[in-house]
C-alpha cells in the first residue's frame, strides 16, 4: 500500500481521485493548496503526488518544483483542465504524466500505476529518474499501448 497525496482546491475533485485511489488499495492524503500540500509532505511522504495547476496563491508547477526539490523520490502527476500542456513543459517540471479533467478513471489507474512504478524504480536506484535526465528513457522503456 503506497501513500498518495491528492492537491486540488475543489472538493469534489479530490473525493473523486480520493475514492478511486483508495478503492486500488492506497492510503489518501488530501490538500486544498500547495502550501497545505507542503506541510503534508513534512508529516507523511507520499509516493506519488495529483495535483492541479490552477490554484489560489502558489499554483501547481511552482508546486511541483518544490516537491522535485524536497522529494525527488515522489511522482507527480498533474491532474488538471488545463488543456494546452506542452509535454516538453511537464517534463520540465519533473511531472511524469497529466490527466484531464474530467477524469476517465482508466487513465486515473494507468496513471497511478505508472506514477508508483517510478517511484518505486528511483526508491531502488537511489536516485531520481529526473535527477539523472533518465525520465524520457523510463518512460520509453514502458510498455504503452
Amino acid at each position: 500500500m503506497a501513500t498518495v497525496l491528492i492537491v486540488d482546491d475543489e472538493s469534489h475533485v479530490r473525493e473523486l481521485l480520493g475514492h478511486t485511489i483508495r478503492k486500488a488499495g492506497h492510503q489518501v492524503l488530501e490538500a486544498e493548496s500547495s502550501d497545505a500540500a507542503l506541510k503534508v509532505m513534512t508529516q507523511h511522504q507520499a509516493a506519488v503526488v495529483f495535483t492541479d495547476i490552477q490554484m489560489p496563491g502558489h499554483d501547481g508547477r511552482w508546486l511541483t518544483i518544490e516537491l522535485r526539490k524536497r522529494y525527488p523520490h515522489t511522482a507527480i502527476v498533474l491532474a488538471t483542465s488545463v488543456t494546452d500542456l506542452e509535454p516538453t513543459i511537464t517534463l520540465r517540471f519533473g511531472v511524469l504524466s497529466y490527466l484531464l479533467k474530467p477524469f476517465d478513471l482508466h487513465a486515473v489507474g494507468e496513471a497511478l500505476r505508472m506514477a508508483l512504478e517510478w517511484h518505486e524504480d528511483a526508491v531502488a536506484t537511489g536516485t531520481a529518474a529526473i535527477e539523472q535526465g533518465r525520465l524520457e528513457a523510463w518512460l520509453d522503456s514502458l510498455e504503452i499501448l
